[in-house]
């Protein structure tokens, strides 16, 4: 069984809830502004991805995600578990940290972007407070966003938050790079596919089935 439709019909945070009390074991794939999936276990969240991150940190980001389209499916499986605990306590400390990202976004739109120094290293490390030195000395810029938070083995909004800190203080701007050739992001479903979803009701009735 497999179910589409807009997160202008039904929001992302009554999609899950609506999921949870299903006890569907299956997925949640949204592809919009930002794009990623959600894998359930009998109602509960086990496990999370969006743009390359995972667990609580990729839910806080498909928790911002307003405009796009979604899609269930049941049977979906991943091997991989990265979120443990109840759904309720999960999607608090989601929500938690989506409001930490909705609060960046508009600085630091991608983990796609590259810091790159404006002035000398050793005059970013004066102007700047230790607490952003470690995050000075990788900036390399060639390093991506994400590539910085897996070698510091920081969570993703924590690389964002300290790079907003060095773009405000001016020592860092932010560039983009061109996709390297062959390189496709994947379709998580073609949005044609998607259906009028009527009410929360018939959704449920559609996922019991």
């Amino acid at each position: 069984m497999a179910l589409h439709g807009s997160l202008q019909q039904v929001p992302l945070r009554e999609l899950i809830d609506l999921v949870v009390y299903s006890a569907l074991s299956g997925s949640l794939d949204i592809d919009g502004e930002r794009s990623g999936r959600i894998y359930f276990s009998n109602g509960q969240i086990y496990h999370v991805e969006c743009d390359g991150q995972i667990g609580i940190e990729a839910l806080g980001m498909l928790l911002n995600v307003q405009q796009g389209m979604f899609n269930v499916t049941s049977g979906a499986y991943s091997e991989q578990q990265s979120v443990w605990g109840d759904a309720e306590t999960l999607l608090r400390n989601a929500e938690h940290t989506a409001l930490r990202w909705r609060r960046l976004w508009h600085q630091v739109p991608s983990l796609e972007l590259v810091p790159v120094l404006t002035v000398p290293r050793e005059v970013a490390l004066q102007k700047t407070n230790v607490a952003l030195h470690l995050l000075l000395e990788v900036i390399d810029g060639r390093k991506r966003l994400s590539d910085i938070a897996r070698e510091l083995r920081w969570a993703a909004i924590d690389v964002v938050e300290g790079i907003a800190q060095l773009v405000a203080q001016q020592v860092v701007r932010l560039e983009s790079v061109a996709t390297e050739r062959g390189e496709h992001k994947p379709a998580l479903q073609p949005k044609q596919q998607s259906a009028v979803v009527p009410s929360l009701d018939r959704l449920l009735s559609i996922l019991r089935s």
